[in-house]
């Protein structure tokens, strides 16, 4: 089937990624790994999603073991790296601005490629029910996206 969805998407000039966490049926890295590599397909490429990284186990070293070309999008947002919430959805849904969380995120984002699209993913649900205005945490979330991005650089220039 994804093999099916990715050629349908590639006849619109559009390529696909795919997304692992403990919550869907593809639970882990690993899994999400054979699946890309099952498919087959230039075009069809891994989604890291930095909370479902952690929390399903795998780390930076993990990612870095891997081609790069098997990397396709990461979406950055932080978390606990245990769940908070009884339902594993309740947590993706309700983050932590990138940088005041547990998860190790420099050390995700120097191990994936440089030059990969990145997306800060951070619903802050609990922000919203208090009353903090949609712009404002939106506003957080870049500017915590930006700051975790900076130090990536800074540290992938004095490596060089």
């Amino acid at each position: 089937q994804f093999a099916v969805f990715a050629e349908v998407a590639a006849d619109r000039g559009m390529q696909t990624t795919l997304e692992f966490a403990k919550s869907l049926a593809l639970s882990d890295l690993e899994t999400a790994v054979a699946a890309v590599r099952h498919v087959g397909r230039a075009d069809f490429r891994l989604l890291i999603d930095t909370m479902h990284l952690v929390r399903s186990g795998s780390t930076a070293a993990d990612l870095a073991a891997l081609d790069a070309s098997m990397f396709g999008y990461v979406q950055l947002s932080d978390s606990t790296l245990e769940q908070r919430n009884p339902a594993y959805r309740d947590d993706s849904s309700d983050r932590i601005v990138p940088g005041e969380g547990e998860l190790p995120l420099v050390d995700i984002m120097l191990a994936l490629p440089e030059g990969l699209p990145v997306g800060v993913e951070v619903p802050m649900r609990s922000r919203a029910a208090a009353g903090v205005p949609a712009r404002t945490c939106a506003r957080l979330a870049v500017e915590g996206g930006r700051a975790v991005l900076a130090e990536v650089r800074t540290k992938r220039c004095a490596s060089a």
